[in-house]
Order: C-alpha cells, then structure tokens, then sequence
C-alpha cells in the first residue's frame, strides 16, 4: 500500500541520517584514521560505475591517470566520491553529465566532481558545507539526503589534511574540488 511505501521510505532516511550523525560524530572526536595507500584513480572509477548503475541514461564522465595514490583512510575517502556523485545527482535533472577528475599535482591528488546543473547563487554556496543546511527544504525533503553529505565530506578531508573547496554560479553548473596530500600531517604524539 501506498502508506507502507511511504513508511519504508522515511525509515530508509531516518537509517541514512543516523549513519551520517554517527560518521560525523566519529569525525568531530578525531577517531585515528585506518591509514594505508588508497588508489583515488581507482576510487574515481568505481563512482562513476555506481553512478552509472544507478542512472543509466545519464552521462558520467571519467578523466583519471593509470593511478594516484595517497596514503589515507579508504572507506571514508570512498564516502568522499560517494557523497560528491549522490549530492550532483540529487541536485541536477535526470540527464544531466557529471564528470569526475584525478589530478596528480605532485604532493598532492586533486579530485573534482563537476555537474552541468543549475548552479548555485553565492547566498547558498558559501553555506554548501554547513551542517543540515539545505538551500530549498520543501524541495531536499523529498529527493532524500539528510543535509549532512557535504559537511561529512568536508570533516573527511579536514581529517586527511586536506582542503576542499566550491566553484559555482547560477546557469554555470557546480564543482567540488577536493585537494588531498599524498601524505597525510602526522597527528601529534599523545601525551604518556
């Protein structure tokens, strides 16, 4: 029945905003990262295959080298490119491209997931990153998403010493640039 559907949905959001409120949580409490080479190429590569299983009419787009590598934590660098591709999908229409870029810039790997959608004004771009902040909640409420994805993926790349950034403007479509470096800062030594 259409209320079941609608009960399974709303539970299938509340689970989805848990698991962000416990990923946060575990990034405000500076958890130690599972260090170890992560290939962002390859990362890039199995992003694009999901969101193209996802959506298969739309048009994604690959520029990656054979590989680059940074030592980091690979399942939250793998929520880095999940998150980047689920929040340009949620946000353009259906046939819009997306594109997902690897650059090698010698110390560090840049990674950039750029759609041709509708862009944003500067009002709500400079508040992309804020938690639970969502430009239009009539709209966001129905298209899922808890409004954390890009605050996680900001306290991600904070945690690898990284840093990320936004290029967007109305009717020029949206890009997030991420910069790791290929070796993360050393965390401080705790005190004995």
């Amino acid at each position: 029945s259409e209320a079941m559907r609608r009960t399974e949905q709303e539970a299938t959001r509340m689970g989805q905003l848990v698991g962000d409120l416990l990923d946060l949580a575990r990034l405000d409490q500076g958890r130690p990262l599972a260090l170890g080479p992560v290939d962002l190429a390859h990362l890039a590569t199995d992003a694009v295959a999901d969101g193209g299983a996802v959506e298969p009419d739309r048009p994604f787009t690959l520029e990656a080298p054979a590989s680059a590598v940074v030592v980091g934590d690979e399942a939250m660098l793998r929520q880095i490119l999940a998150n980047l591709v689920a929040n340009a999908r949620v946000h353009t229409d259906a046939g819009t491209p997306i594109a997902v870029r690897v650059r090698d810039a010698g110390t560090t790997v840049v990674l950039e997931v750029a759609d041709q959608g509708p862009g944003m004004p500067p009002e709500v771009a400079s508040h992309a990153f804020e938690r639970f902040y969502r430009a239009d909640p009539a709209r966001t409420r129905h298209r899922g998403g808890s409004g954390l994805g890009l605050s996680i993926v900001a306290g991600i790349v904070a945690a690898h010493g990284g840093t990320v950034g936004l290029e967007t403007a109305p009717g020029h479509g949206t890009l997030v640039r991420v910069t790791l470096p290929k070796r993360p800062p050393t965390p401080a030594a705790a005190p004995p």
